[in-house]
C-alpha cells in the first residue's frame, strides 16, 4: 500500500505494523458480518421449527407426535364409540382431528380440548372457524370446547406428589365430583363443563411433561381416571356406557407411566401401541382404591 509524497510524486509503504492492523481490523469486520448472517439463518430456521404449523397439518408446539401406529389405534377408539362424549388433555392437529371422527347429533356427541398452550388454543380456534366457513353450514366443529389450564407442578415433582398423595385419604377413588376433591392431584381449577360432566372416552396426551422443568401428567392422568371412575359408576346407575375408555400418550416416560399404572391400573390394560396405553375403565373394584393389586413398586 502506498500514499502520495511530496512535489516530487513520489510514494511510501506503510509501516508492517499499521498494515497488519488494518487487516485484522478488516477481517474482524468481515467474520462479524459472516457470524450475523448466520445468526440471523439460525434464528429463522429455529423460528420455523418451534412455529405450530397448523395449517400444515403439523404437530402443534413442540411435543411427542403421535406414531402412525398409535394414531390408528386412537382413531379406532373414537370412532367406535362415536357419537360419544370426547375429552382429550393436550390439543395439536392430530388430537383435533379425532373432533371430526366423533360426528353426531344431540347431546352424545361433545369433544372437549384442555390445554394450557394459548397459540395451540388460538389455532385450534381459526381451524374450526376456517372449516365451518368452508362448509357454508353448522358442522359437527360446532360442538367442539376449548379449556385452557395451568398447570402448577412440574414433571419433577412427580415422586414427592404420589408418596403424599398414597398417604392422603383424600386421594383415594373418588366417591363424590371430582371438583369437590381434596387431593392435590386433582385438577379441581377446570370448569364445571369439564369436571361436572359424563365422558365416555378420555385422552391423556398433555401437558408436555418433555423435561423435569417442563408441566408433568401427574395431575392429568388422576383427573382422568377420576372422571372415568365417576362416569362409570354413574353409567352403572343407568346414566351412559358401562365402561369408559382411557388412553395415554407417551408412556416410554418414567412420570406418565407410573401414573398410569398407578390410577388406570394394570388389569385395565386392554391394547398398546408404541407408546399408546389404551385401558378401559369400569364401575367395580374396590370402593377405596383405583386398582384391585397394590401399589406400583417403585424402585
Amino acid at each position: 500500500m502506498h500514499i502520495g509524497g511530496g512535489s516530487g510524486g513520489g510514494s511510501r509503504m506503510l509501516p508492517p505494523k499499521q498494515l497488519l492492523t488494518i487487516a485484522i481490523v478488516i477481517f474482524s469486520t468481515l467474520s462479524f458480518i459472516k457470524l450475523l448472517l448466520l445468526t440471523s439463518s439460525s434464528s429463522g430456521a429455529s423460528s420455523s421449527l418451534r412455529s405450530p404449523a397448523w395449517d400444515a397439518g403439523g404437530n402443534g408446539t413442540a411435543r411427542s407426535a403421535l406414531a402412525a401406529k398409535e394414531l390408528a389405534l386412537l382413531r379406532s377408539l373414537v370412532a367406535a364409540r362415536a357419537p360419544c362424549r370426547l375429552l382429550v388433555f393436550g390439543l395439536s392437529p392430530q388430537l383435533l382431528a379425532l373432533a371430526r371422527l366423533n360426528s353426531g347429533s344431540g347431546a352424545a356427541a361433545a369433544t372437549a380440548f384442555v390445554t394450557d398452550s394459548a397459540e395451540d388454543a388460538a389455532a385450534a380456534r381459526r381451524v374450526l372457524g376456517s372449516g365451518r366457513k368452508a362448509s357454508g353450514a353448522r358442522s359437527t366443529d360446532s360442538a367442539v370446547a376449548i379449556h385452557r389450564a395451568r398447570y402448577r407442578d412440574a414433571a419433577a415433582e412427580a415422586w414427592p406428589l404420589l408418596r403424599r398423595a398414597r398417604g392422603s385419604p383424600a386421594c383415594r377413588r373418588p366417591t363424590g365430583a371430582v371438583r369437590k376433591s381434596g387431593c392435590p392431584l386433582a385438577l379441581t381449577s377446570l370448569p364445571r363443563e369439564v369436571l361436572d360432566a359424563r365422558w365416555d372416552v378420555v385422552v391423556v396426551d398433555g401437558p408436555s411433561g418433555a423435561g423435569p422443568e417442563e408441566p408433568g401428567r401427574m395431575g392429568t392422568i388422576y383427573t382422568a381416571a377420576a372422571l372415568a371412575r365417576a362416569s362409570a359408576a354413574a353409567a352403572a346407575a343407568g346414566e351412559g356406557a358401562p365402561q369408559v375408555d382411557v388412553a395415554v400418550h407417551d408412556v416410554d416416560r418414567t412420570v406418565d407411566r407410573w401414573y398410569a399404572w398407578e390410577y388406570l391400573c394394570e388389569d385395565n390394560l386392554v391394547a398398546a401401541k408404541g407408546r399408546l396405553w389404551h385401558f378401559r375403565v369400569g364401575a367395580g373394584g374396590p370402593p377405596d382404591a383405583f386398582c384391585n393389586t397394590g401399589p406400583v413398586q417403585i424402585l
